[in-house]
C-alpha cells in the first residue's frame, strides 16, 4: 500500500519542528535548508519550496514563537487580570513562561535574525505586536501618557532581556517575571 503524502500545512508544521529540532540541539549555526530537509526525510527542493531562503526559514520560526507568545499573553490577560498590578503580573509570567518553553530556541533565533541585514523588522514586528498586547492590557486600568509607544517598546526591550536571563539559567523565573513587573509598573506609572 502507498503512503500517503503529507498535505502542504502538515509538511510546513513538520519542517519547522524539525528546525527547531536543530536550533534546540545544535544552535542556529547549525540550521540550513538542507539540514531541515535530511532532517524531516525530504528532498532539498522541498525544503526550499517551504521557505525559499535560511533567512525565511529563521523568521517563520520567530513568527511561531512571537504567536505563542501573544496567544498565551492574550488568553492569560482576558481570563486572570482584573487589576493594573495583575495585568502588568499576568504579561510578564507569559511572556517569560514562554520563552521558557520554547527554550533556547527563542534566544538563538533571535540573535541569528539580529545579526542578518534587513531581518531586524521581523524582530521589530514582534517587539511591537506584544508591546500592543501589554499597551491594550494596561489601559483597560490606567490611562496612558502621550509617550506611551515608546515606553511600551522600551518595557519589551527590558522583558526580552529578562525573560532570555531566565532561559539560560542565569536567573530564577520568579526573579525575573518579579523584575519586569517592577519595569512594567514604574514605567507605566512614572
Amino acid at each position: 500500500m502507498a503512503e500517503r503524502r503529507m498535505s502542504y500545512a502538515d509538511r510546513h508544521v513538520q519542517l519547522l519542528d524539525t528546525a527547531a529540532a536543530i536550533v534546540r540541539a545544535e544552535g542556529a549555526d547549525a540550521l540550513t535548508l538542507a539540514r531541515v530537509a535530511e532532517g524531516a526525510g525530504v528532498s532539498k527542493p522541498v525544503a526550499y519550496e517551504h521557505f525559499e531562503t535560511r533567512t525565511n526559514l529563521l523568521a517563520m520560526l520567530y513568527a511561531r514563537i512571537d504567536d505563542e507568545q501573544a496567544e498565551a499573553a492574550r488568553a492569560a490577560l482576558d481570563s486572570r487580570a482584573t487589576t493594573l498590578e495583575e495585568a502588568v503580573q499576568v504579561a510578564a509570567e507569559a511572556y517569560v513562561d514562554c520563552t521558557l518553553g520554547t527554550g533556547k530556541e527563542f534566544g538563538t533565533v533571535t540573535a541569528a535574525l539580529g545579526s542578518i541585514a534587513g531581518a531586524e523588522s521581523v524582530l521589530l514586528a514582534g517587539r511591537r505586536r506584544y508591546a500592543r498586547i501589554l499597551r491594550e492590557a494596561v489601559e483597560r486600568f490606567t490611562a496612558m501618557p502621550a509617550d506611551a509607544d515608546v515606553l511600551v517598546l522600551g518595557v519589551i526591550g527590558a522583558t526580552e532581556a529578562l525573560a532570555r536571563e531566565a532561559a539560560s539559567g542565569r536567573l530564577e523565573r520568579d526573579t525575573a517575571v518579579r523584575g519586569i513587573s517592577r519595569i512594567m509598573l514604574n514605567t507605566l506609572n512614572g
